[in-house]
């Protein structure tokens, strides 16, 4: 089956797919006047189906700009995620769903090293209970993450390893203007001169993130580094940039780490030197972070446990809304107080359920979730105590 038969066969059904995952108040949000929301894709779907396979017959078709989107680092800089249109988002999925199923062998071959985008035994769990295990058999670790590592894709390079590794033509082109296609700029949609000039470091370099095939991608530029990785038999989990080797001595994470320099080198990649505040860390014997658990020694072996610095974050989301004020302030009634603390409850449940001490993170929620219905029902002149173990499991999951 070609690609353009594939899009024709599940275009619509990949889209309902998407459209389902929604909440309600993002069917008809809109970047653009120009663009189409979820709700008029929905209305429009079977006619833009035409377009895109008139567009994949001529080999016209073509990704539009992303929406940029900033978030706050907890240092203060800004982050991009680029938004694709919803008719590039369905075209990236199909992208990725037609490589795996038509072309397994080039799938794997792009993505077997990576825990963020392998087709089995992947995810942040996998890649945290393999580098565990491997933690408890090597003295040494060495912790690093590639820098800035989207943004520093070279893209003359990627579109290469596209046509060398990938070599599907039919798709080539399409893999090579979704490399190229940059953030949406227009200076009245700037909110201040931060935003303006990320965006203009960013032009002309590396892959955006954001987009369905970023991960793929960024996957598949590092093939070759990922074979060297297991040529010199280097004991290493990597999750897309993130980067931990285990060592039987000091010395030899000091050749891993100038090996591994080198090889990123080639491909124009970098990791941050040996220092004491940096993110390329040795250690023997102390805790160190992986994918969000802290690997630390627990009486006598070493252990994944969540670290304090999320039991702390998980309070501060949850004290936002221990106030009516606060909640009226932020136009939230009272079923969207529940519906919010429920999704950040399951959302770290459901992130860490290898750690140790996972009983205790969750004990910290439901006595936080506690507090605050109790300081709500107390604003509104009720008595939370008053309530059964059935009333408050009904009302309140708790």
């Amino acid at each position: 089956m070609n690609f353009e038969t594939y899009v024709k066969e599940n275009f619509i059904a990949t889209f309902n797919k998407l459209f389902r995952k929604q909440s309600s108040n993002l069917l008809t949000i809109k970047y653009y006047p120009e663009d189409l929301s979820f709700t008029e894709f929905n209305l429009k779907k079977e006619k833009i189906l035409a377009e895109v396979l008139n567009d994949l017959a001529t080999k016209t078709y073509s990704p539009k700009s992303l929406h940029p989107s900033f978030l706050e680092k907890s240092d203060g800089s800004l982050r991009l995620i680029c938004i694709p249109s919803i008719k590039d988002r369905v075209i990236q999925k199909l992208i990725l769903k037609y490589i795996k199923e038509h072309h397994e062998s080039k799938y794997i071959l792009a993505t077997n090293h990576d825990f963020s985008a392998k087709i089995s035994e992947a995810g942040a769990i996998k890649a945290r209970t393999k580098a565990l295990i491997l933690r408890n058999q090597h003295p040494y670790v060495l912790k690093t993450d590639i820098s800035s590592f989207f943004d520093n894709l070279d893209r003359r390079l990627a579109i290469k390893t596209v046509k060398e590794k990938l070599d599907i033509p039919e798709i080539n082109y399409l893999l090579e203007r979704i490399i190229k296609v940059e953030t949406r700029f227009q200076k009245d949609n700037l909110n201040n001169e931060r935003e303006n000039a990320l965006l203009k470091s960013k032009k002309g370099k590396g892959i955006r993130q954001g987009m369905p095939m970023s991960s793929f991608l960024a996957s598949l530029y590092l093939h070759d580094f990922d074979n060297f990785i297991e040529k010199e038999n280097i004991k290493c989990v990597r999750y897309a940039d993130d980067l931990i080797i285990f060592c039987s001595s000091r010395k030899q994470a000091l050749d891993y780490l100038e090996k591994v320099t080198i090889e990123l080198e080639k491909i124009k990649l970098n990791i941050p030197p040996l220092e004491d505040k940096s993110k390329t860390q040795i250690v023997k014997n102390k805790p160190i972070d992986f994918l969000g658990l802290e690997f630390r020694f627990g009486g006598t072996k070493f252990k994944a446990y969540v670290p304090d610095v999320v039991f702390k974050t998980i309070h501060r989301k949850l004290e936002i809304y221990d106030s009516l004020n606060k909640n009226l302030k932020n136009k939230k009634d009272f079923s969207d107080v529940i519906q919010d603390i429920k999704y950040i409850s399951n959302g770290y449940s459901a992130a860490f359920p290898d750690a140790c001490n996972i009983s205790e993170l969750e004990y910290e929620i439901n006595t936080k979730k506690i507090i605050i219905f109790s300081k709500l029902l107390t604003s509104l002149g009720l008595d939370i105590e008053r309530l059964s173990a059935r009333q408050k499991k009904f009302f309140f999951s708790i």
